[in-house]
């Protein structure tokens, strides 16, 4: 195996989870504040709330891992 390989493919990876983590804190703060103006405005905070499960699920929870084959 080549190390320097392994740890590039750390750091991207730390990266991306970084990047996930900060678009979800920006879309929490996005969903207070379309809750603050008014309650009018459910379905686009069930519409904010699925954008946030979906990156959850796919980025944290590795859901793509149980359809990939053994060589991914």
């Amino acid at each position: 195996m080549d190390q320097p390989k392994i740890d590039e493919k750390k750091i991207e990876k730390f990266s991306m989870g970084v990047t996930i983590f900060i678009l979800l804190a920006a879309l929490t703060i996005g969903e207070f504040s379309i809750a603050s103006v008014g309650r009018s405005l459910g379905p686009v905070l069930m519409l904010v709330a699925l954008i946030k499960a979906s990156l959850i699920v796919r980025d944290y929870m590795h859901i793509g891992r149980l359809f990939a084959t053994e060589e991914e």
